[in-house]
């Protein structure tokens, strides 16, 4: 599925392929990944690019130990 919207420019979406207006990519805070609406994971009001981002903004990265300090 591509879309036809003029004067619009298509880029392909970096995780997924399909071609999508440019201005409608979004970028993942967590990891800084571009993603297009159709590859979007919407959870806690927020839109990540994958479900690994996603799990990693809701546990974090796991429990601080002696080494981490």
């Amino acid at each position: 599925m591509e879309f036809e919207t003029p004067d619009a420019v298509l880029v392909p979406c970096p995780l997924c392929g399909l071609k999508v207006p440019e201005s409608e990519l979004e970028t993942c805070f967590v990891c800084k990944q571009q993603y297009c609406q159709y590859c979007a994971k919407l959870d806690f009001g927020r839109t990540f690019c994958s479900t690994r981002c996603r799990g990693f903004f809701f546990w974090g990265d796991g429990e601080q130990d002696e080494k981490d300090f």
